[in-house]
C-alpha cells in the first residue's frame, strides 16, 4: 500500500463513517475532518487512482475491496497505538487518540506485534500474577522457536 498518511486518514475516516451511514458524501467527510471540500476532493481523487474507493461523478464514496482491506489494517493499528497509550500508560482518551494518529503511520508491523503481545499479556496479567514483563520477553522473542511473529514465519 504506497498511500501518504494523509491518505490513510481519509481513508480511515471513509471506514469509520461507513460503519455509521447508509452513504457517504463529500461533505460528511470534510466535516468529519475539518477541512474544505476542495480539500477533500483532492485526496479522494489520489485514492480513486490508487484504487481504494469507488465514486461515480458526484456521487457517494465507498470503499472497494482492496480500500476496505487497507481501512480496515489503518484502523487496527490505530486501535492497538491509542489502546496501548490508555490501558497501559494511563493517557486520557484524547491524548492516546491524538498520539495514536501521529504514529500509526510509521510504526513497523514488528513493533506493532510486540506493542499489541505486551498490551494482551499486561492486561491478563493484570493484578493477577507476577512476571509479566518476563512472560513478555519469552513470548516475543525473536531467537526463541517458541513464539514467533506469524508475519516472520517462514
Amino acid at each position: 500500500m504506497n498511500l501518504t498518511p494523509k491518505e490513510q486518514d481519509y481513508l480511515e475516516t471513509i471506514y469509520l463513517l461507513a460503519r455509521g451511514a447508509k452513504s457517504i458524501g463529500v461533505s460528511d467527510i470534510a466535516r468529519a475532518r475539518g477541512v474544505t471540500l476542495p480539500t477533500v476532493f483532492s485526496v479522494l481523487t489520489r485514492l480513486k487512482e490508487n484504487g481504494m474507493i469507488n465514486q461515480p461523478h458526484y456521487g457517494k464514496i465507498e470503499l472497494n475491496p482492496e480500500g476496505e482491506k487497507a481501512a480496515t489494517e489503518i484502523y487496527r493499528v490505530h486501535n492497538s497505538l491509542r489502546r496501548f497509550f490508555e490501558d497501559i500508560l494511563g493517557l486520557p482518551p484524547e491524548e492516546a487518540e491524538e498520539n495514536a494518529c501521529r504514529l500509526e503511520h510509521g510504526i513497523s508491523a514488528d513493533a506493532l506485534f510486540k506493542l499489541e503481545k505486551f498490551v494482551e499479556i499486561v492486561n491478563l496479567c493484570r493484578n493477577k500474577e507476577t512476571g509479566c514483563l518476563a512472560r513478555f520477553k519469552l513470548e516475543s522473542c525473536s531467537d526463541c522457536d517458541t513464539y514467533k511473529n506469524p508475519e516472520q514465519a517462514g
